[in-house]
């Protein structure tokens, strides 16, 4: 075999491998948005980005996010979960986003049934020390949003069950 027919073959695994590399990467990114459909789903997290529904979220489609935790002020206890910057990131791509813009999460706590939701800003959700994210409920069934921010820093404020993130980019 000539050292010419050695290099196209190395060149052409290494352009298979490249390619294939970049597959695997766009399916991955598309992964959650394409599996949650077009429409909101019963018993999912339903995203919107300027009044448009985006995607069904559940706990499940989060794994693949980096951890995040912290430890609460008012009972010590270990708050695990993602972060809701990388949530949003998921489905909304980063230029789109200015300090100004909002996030908005509800949820419905189930033993009340009490419904409440939180805006926040994108400056205060990206600032490392507000510690903005989703920690799975006590019995793992549900998401609700924590954090350290200054008044939203209570068990009392955070928002349980939650059920829709509404992002306003503008």
């Amino acid at each position: 075999m000539s050292q010419k027919t050695r290099m196209l073959i190395v060149v052409g695994v290494i352009l298979a491998i490249a390619a294939g590399a970049a597959i695997y990467g766009a399916i991955s990114q598309n992964r959650m948005k394409n599996a949650s459909g077009d429409t909101p789903q019963a018993g999912m997290i339903h995203l919107y980005v300027d009044k448009q529904f985006t995607a069904n979220v559940s706990p499940a489609d989060l794994g693949d996010l980096p951890d995040a935790s912290f430890k609460d002020a008012e009972d010590g206890k270990l708050q695990e979960g993602w972060l809701l910057k990388d949530v949003v990131l998921l489905y909304v791509n980063e230029g789109k986003l200015t300090a100004k813009s909002e996030v908005e999460v509800s949820g419905i706590r189930v033993s009340t049934g009490e419904t409440k939701s939180k805006a926040l800003t994108w400056e205060q959700i990206i600032e490392p020390a507000n510690n903005v994210l989703f920690d799975l409920t006590g019995n793992g069934s549900a998401l609700k949003l924590v954090s350290e921010i200054p008044g939203f820093d209570i068990r009392d404020a955070w928002i349980q069950g939650v059920n829709q993130i509404d992002v306003r980019t503008k």
